[in-house]
C-alpha cells in the first residue's frame, strides 16, 4: 500500500535530519538516534502533519497579539491590525498566509514501505507494555500507572522520543523480528477522507553503515494550489496562501 510524504524536493523523501544527543526539544514525536521518515495514509493527512507548525505558529501569534492589546489596553482586534500592518511594511506576507516558496520547494511523494511489522502504540496493550517495560523512567517524569493517549500524543519530546528508542531498540517479536517503526493516528484526527494513520519508519539499513534502504519511491508531484488535500488542510489549520 503506498503512503504518502510531503518533502523538500531538493533534499528528496528520503533524507530525514539525523538524530543525535541529547537536547531533543527539535525532534519529530517519535524520532530516535538515527533516521526516521514520516509518512500518511493520504496527502490530506501529510499535508496536514506537514503543516503543523504553521498552526503552532498562529497560536503562537495570537498570544502575542493578546499581550499586546493587555500592554496598550486596546481591543484583540486593533492591536491584530497593528501587527499585521507592521508585517505588510516589513514586506513580510500576513499573518496566516503560507508563502508560496514553501509549496514550490517541496512535493508529494508516493512510499512503499517493505513487509514487516509496526508498533500500534495507539492500543491499550503497546500503552501497557511501555509502562511496564519503561516504569522506572515514567516515574520520574512523575507518570504513574498506565500510559494514556493524552501522554504518546502530547509535546514532550524527552518522553516520546524516549519511548520510541525503547522501541525500537528493545523490542522483537518470539522470531527475532525488529518492528518497522511506529503506527499511529495523527492527533489532529480524522476527516471524511482520511483516516489520519500515519507511520513513523526507523532507518535501520542506513543507519548500520548500507547505501540503500528497501523503501519504493516514487519522483512525487508538486503541489498545485488548487490541490484538494492541501487546500482541505490549510482550512484545518486555518491558514491561507497564494
Amino acid at each position: 500500500m503506498p503512503v504518502y510524504r510531503v518533502a523538500k524536493s531538493s533534499y528528496g523523501p528520503m533524507n530525514p535530519p539525523v538524530r543525535e544527543g541529547t537536547k531533543r526539544r527539535a525532534w519529530s514525536r517519535w524520532d530516535t538516534p538515527g533516521r526516521t521518515v514520516y509518512a500518511s495514509d493520504s496527502p490530506e493527512t501529510a499535508f496536514i502533519e506537514a503543516l503543523a507548525w504553521a498552526h503552532d505558529e498562529a497560536a503562537s501569534r495570537n498570544r502575542a497579539i493578546r499581550k499586546t492589546a493587555d500592554l496598550f489596553g486596546i481591543s484583540a482586534k486593533a492591536a491584530r491590525e497593528m501587527v499585521e500592518a507592521d508585517w505588510l511594511k516589513a514586506g513580510n506576507m500576513q499573518p496566516g498566509w503560507l508563502p508560496s516558496i514553501w509549496r514550490d520547494g517541496r512535493r508529494v511523494y508516493k512510499l512503499t514501505f517493505p513487509e514487516g511489522w509496526w508498533v500500534d502504540v495507539m492500543s491499550s496493550g503497546t500503552l501497557s507494555a511501555i509502562s511496564a517495560g519503561l516504569e522506572d523512567v515514567l516515574l520520574k517524569r512523575g507518570i504513574s500507572g498506565t500510559l494514556t493517549l493524552s501522554e504518546v500524543t502530547s509535546n514532550d519530546r524527552k518522553l516520546t522520543t524516549r519511548i520510541a528508542t525503547w522501541l525500537r531498540e528493545e523490542v522483537t517479536l518470539e522470531d527475532g523480528t525488529q518492528p518497522l517503526g511506529i503506527r499511529f493516528t495523527s492527533k489532529y484526527g480524522r476527516s471524511a477522507e482520511t483516516d489520519g494513520t500515519s507511520w513513523a519508519y526507523w532507518m535501520r539499513t542506513i543507519d548500520a553503515g548500507l547505501s540503500v534502504e528497501p523503501v519504493g519511491v516514487d519522483s512525487g508531484e508538486p503541489i498545485e494550489l488548487t490541490d484538494a488535500a492541501f487546500t482541505r488542510a490549510l482550512r484545518f489549520h486555518r491558514i491561507d496562501s497564494r
